[in-house]
């Protein structure tokens, strides 16, 4: 089955392609002999632990002999490079060594980097210590661990330029759906995953999300704000709370301080642009973005189009210097989303798709404070994330004139609003030991407004009123009248967390990190104490060897504490798990890592409802109920093999293998597989940049006769990257339905024909496979910039099974995945 919006996309995505290759070849053609300006890299190099600046550390442009040293402040330049990628060695006296690639410099731009180095533990011993490009830059996700550059997200195939599927390449994470970037890891729920945007704990940065989601089509969160993505799949430590399976801890980058600069671009996710740069002569600086949507633009025109997604956000960051040891950045992104599904035609109604109109938007602000104290940091936060949703529902009808008739027959509106103000240590510790601390308080608040019209059923069967079925007294025996349905939910509450944490490195070979963390909600009185404990040691400089173990908590969805109207679910626990993480790493050089790991969850207090619990025990299923049970508990475990070439040179690639098992017990469905078990899931990504330019056969084409030709063509940029990814993911289990028809005899006591859900979890959809291929073509050109990508999503067009539509004819509709897709873009920066 394609979708009404996958329909129109799919119309509307070669004259989007075409637009951009016309642009594309018009500027390769007009600007193809343009002289090149130079460009510049600045940054400060500084302490992990302290945020102190190192003085004097030697800065090296990687394959070259081209550097230069650190100043009082930390500070460096290098000035007069032509514009391209770069990599940087950066060595210090009493700190180990660092490698810092994919730095991409443009015309008469000043690209700035923050480098952090780790202190070493001076010994008797001819050994140097070295991180390469590996370097875990933060010790509160010392396993399961990695790293990516703004570049490395911009540039991913198949990721379409958004982060939460960039990092689906990465072991033991799975996607939920080609059609959301929700991510599934090692076993757990979405729900269960944290993002944190320069401090600022966000559920969700995504347009297009729900209530208690944590992904959506459409990433919010512009991608030029990114400098740094850390994603940890387990074992991360007591500093997060309140999740259970991974941290995505996101750095955003300043605007510059140095020069007005900005960019506009175009591409599937909405057309937009961004400004930068000073404040007060660079003592701040300000970086400031938009996009929107514009498939809307292209309504109409007889495509059958029954519903559009309409969508715009903005984004902004401002950094100041209060004075030399007090930083203050305040950010805020803002996402508002609608999409009006008008589809009128017979059986729509049964499928929830009458007329239905959505809307949502998102609001999160914040302002951190970091202060430097000589032996260590703090950062204080204060901020807030804000979401509404909007649903109304109308049914369609027509008088006898034919005329249309609307009336609308339920909505519903829901608010969600967390705040936050937390105030984070890390410093130095006795030795060369650190230690973190650090206390969070989240204000909730939570309603949700549902009205429905009354409305009255009839049934031609008598079966309704010999069951009992209330039936009003002027109405027909089978008749059911349902009255107009008005209710509230809220709740307004408050969570708290505080953590302590230390870590032992008496060597330079091991470190030993013990914390404790605390989390309480108010709301159901429930309080936990959580012990984190990991340690890294490294048998040989090129070895290390990780391991972890910890408890974590996280409170039920909101919305589950004020669902029973009785009260039976204010009283719910914490949901809990229990990890442990074994892992070994091999670096056989600065650019190349191996590594194994292995990991078991242990779940308990999951939820489970009681409705299911009696009517699946007793076969009574005229038993309701809105409480739910603590009483489902669930295991996870796996294997994961990960491999990884940066782009050191010419080539980059990774490949990840992941074989897993989650299986979830309760009292109403017993033993079965868990809902995201997934057993096997591979991704494979390689990569290659140049330039045509550099072979002199090449230039030799551009002179023939059919040179015009190739000038046009997306190949001729300063540099080229081609790339493609794989991947396969073995079927995760679902829920089957079982046709009955009218007055078979069936589980649950409904006369109609009907569906009824069969075995739990007996069955798995097909085995998912998607090959992706994208090409990235750069251009440098006086004080401006080009980059244009097309991305070729599923190749081979395979059919991919998102889901079944059950109708109710009996009939069973396939739901697939995004099938043969284009996907392009163009930027252009000034």
């Amino acid at each position: 089955m394609l979708t009404p919006v996958r329909a129109f996309q799919r119309q509307n995505l070669s004259r989007t392609i075409f637009l951009l290759l016309a642009v594309l070849g018009f500027i390769q053609v007009a600007t193809g002999q343009t002289e090149l300006q130079t460009s510049a890299v600045s940054g400060r190099v500084l302490d992990n632990t302290t945020r102190e600046p190192i003085v004097s550390a030697n800065i090296l442009i990687v394959g070259t002999t081209q550097g230069t040293t650190t100043g009082l402040n930390g500070s460096f330049t290098l000035s007069n490079l032509e514009p391209g990628s770069y990599g940087l060695q950066v060595s210090a006296l009493g700190y180990r060594t660092q490698l810092v690639d994919e730095i991409n410099l443009l015309p008469h731009r000043v690209s700035t980097v923050e480098i952090l180095l780790e202190e070493t533990v001076l010994e008797n011993e001819a050994v140097t210590f070295t991180t390469g490009y590996f370097s875990n830059t933060s010790p509160d996700l010392p396993t399961s661990s990695r790293s990516l550059r703004y570049e490395e997200v911009r540039r991913a195939p198949g990721a379409a330029e958004d982060v939460q599927r960039a990092i689906q390449a990465l072991p033991g994470v799975a996607g939920e759906s080609d059609q959301n970037n929700e991510i599934v890891v090692r076993g757990g729920d979405p729900s269960e995953n944290l993002t944190v945007m320069d401090g600022i704990e966000v559920e969700n940065i995504n347009h297009f999300g729900y209530v208690g989601s944590t992904g959506g089509p459409v990433s919010a969160l512009n991608n030029e704000f990114l400098q740094d993505v850390t994603f940890a799949s387990g074992g991360f430590s007591a500093r997060y709370g309140d999740k259970l399976s991974s941290v995505l801890d996101l750095t955003l980058r300043e605007g510059s301080r140095s020069r007005f600069s900005g960019a506009g671009n175009l591409g599937m996710a909405g057309i937009g642009g961004n400004v930068e740069g000073p404040i007060q002569n660079g003592r701040g600086s300000y970086l400031v973005a938009a996009r929107k949507s514009y498939l809307d633009w292209f309504a109409g025109g007889g495509t059958g189009l029954t519903s559009v997604p309409y969508y715009w956000n903005t984004q902004a960051k401002i950094a100041y210097d209060l004075s030399s040891r007090h930083l203050l950045t305040v950010n805020a992104l803002y996402a508002n989303d609608k999409i009006l599904i008008d589809e009128d035609e017979e059986g729509s109604f049964s499928r929830g798709v009458e007329k239905v109109d959505t809307s949502s938007d998102r609001l999160i602000a914040g302002a951190r404070l970091r202060s430097l104290w000589g032996t260590g940091y703090t950062d204080l936060v204060v901020a807030g994330v804000a979401s509404d949703y909007y649903y109304d529902v109308y049914e369609i009808d027509y008088d006898a004139a034919g005329n249309r008739l609307e009336s609308r027959w339920a909505k519903q509106t829901i608010d969600e609003n967390t705040y936050q103000l937390s105030l984070h240590w890390n410093g130095n510790g006795f030795g060369h030991d650190d230690w973190g601390a650090g206390v969070i308080w989240k204000p909730v608040e939570f309603t949700q407004d549902t009205w429905r019209q009354p409305d009255t059923t009839v049934f031609d069967d008598g079966y309704l009123e010999a069951l009992g079925f209330p039936v009003p007294e002027d109405g027909l025996p089978d008749t059911v009248a349902y009255d107009e349905y008005v209710n509230r939910l809220g709740l307004n509450s408050s969570k708290f967390g505080g953590y302590l944490q230390y870590r032992w490195r008496p060597v330079n070979r091991f470190s030993l990190l013990a914390g404790a963390r605390y989390d309480g909600f108010a709301f159901s009185d429930d309080h936990t104490v959580a012990p984190r404990l990991s340690l890294s040691w490294l048998p040989h400089p090129d070895v290390e060897l990780t391991a972890a173990y910890g408890t974590y908590y996280q409170a039920q969805p909101l919305f589950q504490y004020v669902w029973d109207p009785t009260g039976g679910n204010e009283t719910l626990p914490h949901i809990r798990a229990d990890q442990y993480v074994l892992g070994l790493s091999l670096e056989p050089r600065n650019s190349t890592r191996l590594s194994v790991e292995g990991y078991y969850k242990d779940y308990s207090d999951l939820l489970v409802p009681e409705e299911a619990v009696v009517r699946e025990t007793t076969g009574n299923y005229f038993f309701d109920s809105e409480r739910m049970l603590a009483d489902r508990e669930k295991t996870a475990w796996g294997v994961e093999v990960f491999a990884q070439q940066r782009m050191a040179t010419h080539w980059y690639g990774t490949f990840s293998y992941s074989y897993g098992k989650a299986e979830s017990d309760d009292p109403a469905w017993d033993l079965h597989p868990a809902e995201y078990d997934f057993r096997h899931v591979s991704t494979l990504v390689l990569g290659y940049r140049t330039s045509l330019l550099n072979y002199e056969w090449y230039r030799k084409q551009l002179d023939r006769p059919w040179g015009m030709l190739l000038r046009v063509l997306p190949l001729n940029g300063d540099e080229l990257q081609l790339s493609t990814r794989y991947r396969y993911i073995s079927g995760r289990p679902y829920t089957p339905r079982v046709w009955y028809e009218e007055g078979e005899a069936s589980p649950d006591p409904i006369y109609e024909a009907h569906w009824t859900p069969g075995d739990r979890s007996s069955a798995n959809y097909p085995a998912y496979s998607r090959w992706d291929i994208r090409l990235d073509n750069k251009h440098y050109f006086g004080k401006t910039s080009l980059t244009f990508y097309l991305e070729v999503q599923n190749v081979l067009d395979r059919k991919n099974v998102s889901d079944y539509a059950y109708g109710d004819d009996g009939e069973i509709d396939t739901i697939y995945q995004f099938r043969f897709f284009f996907v392009g873009g163009i930027r252009f920066e000034f």
